[in-house]
């Protein structure tokens, strides 16, 4: 069986994605070819001591070189099951490179954030990376789901004892302590970032707003099974498949939505304005950050088979 027979038909648009991409880099190369013409910085020089703006335009190359790694991997695992939807979210983090080199060729850093909805892209073809991989396991019987699931944690062996630990079993349990602990993590980071600096010339309190939404978010999120979102569920309450659905992907652009917004209010509000202490703003981003995460390993890190 030939590769092309496996892969869904509309693939092709995720071709074009890449193409688009190495276009992209293609640009970007050349860009920092002409300012090291221009402002006579040779090889193998990385930096000028002296030239602001080429360092700017060597940054917005290298710092697109640093993420595209991770962009191409979770771009390729999400178009398998879900190629239209990937070559958007494609197209989408490839054209924030350019507003994001754009700004930065002003000289000015702080403009590089124009290209900030470029998270929607990466960050959404994770979600539909995490989503293949539960999508994988539909094709497996209950007793295989827990066997491919726990894997090497099926069975430890504590020394020359006999105690067998079915980790399987403890899957949900294992998860929800990881999510309670992450959540707890979070809050306590802003609470400790909140203290320590009262004023709010140091603190804006109004930043609260983003781990207020993404607590709101984590909720929603888990507040509809996989077995409404998918229609096989015995009970499908109030909403429906349909609003199930709806009601799960609102629930993932707040949770984005307070992501972007704390990591903007990071290198916008403190890195970028010099701030004395940037402490608040990696507050702000953590607190999200560990919110997010606990939100995503509360709803797909358990499974509704081992539900009473």
């Amino acid at each position: 069986m030939e590769i092309l027979d496996i892969l869904p038909s509309r693939f092709g648009y995720v071709i074009l994605t890449y193409f688009y991409s190495w276009i992209m880099l293609s640009y970007l190369a050349m860009k920092v070819g002409g300012a090291r013409k221009k402002y006579d910085v040779k090889y193998p020089t990385m930096y000028s001591d002296k030239e602001q703006v080429f360092n700017c335009i060597q940054r917005a190359h290298q710092n697109t070189l640093e993420v595209y790694p991770q962009w191409l991997v979770f771009q390729t695992i999400a178009a398998l099951v879900y190629p239209t939807a990937a070559a958007v979210l494609g197209a989408i983090w490839v054209t924030s490179r350019f507003s994001y080199a754009w700004g930065y060729y002003t000289g000015d850093p702080a403009k590089r954030m124009r290209g900030v909805y470029g998270y929607i892209g990466l960050f959404g073809v994770i979600i539909l990376s995490i989503s293949v991989a539960l999508h994988s396991e539909t094709s497996y019987t209950k007793e295989e789901q827990l066997v491919n699931m726990s894997g090497f944690l099926d069975s430890i062996r504590c020394g020359d004892c006999e105690c067998n630990v079915d980790w399987a079993e403890k899957r949900n349990t294992i998860a929800s302590v990881a999510a309670g602990v992450l959540f707890f993590t979070g809050w306590w980071i802003i609470i400790d970032a909140a203290i320590m600096f009262k004023e709010p010339d140091s603190f804006n309190h109004a930043y609260h707003a983003c781990g207020v939404i993404a607590t709101v978010a984590f909720l929603m999120i888990n507040a509809v099974s996989n077995g409404q979102v998918r229609g096989d569920s015995y009970s499908e309450g109030c909403l429906g498949q349909t609003g199930a659905r709806v009601w799960l992907f609102i629930g993932f652009m707040l949770a984005f939505g307070s992501l972007i917004a704390s990591m903007w209010i990071l290198f916008g509000g403190f890195v970028v304005n010099h701030k004395p202490s940037v402490y608040p703003g990696i507050a702000v981003f953590f607190q999200n950050a560990f919110i997010f995460f606990g939100g995503l390993v509360f709803k797909f890190g358990r499974t509704e088979d081992l539900w009473q």
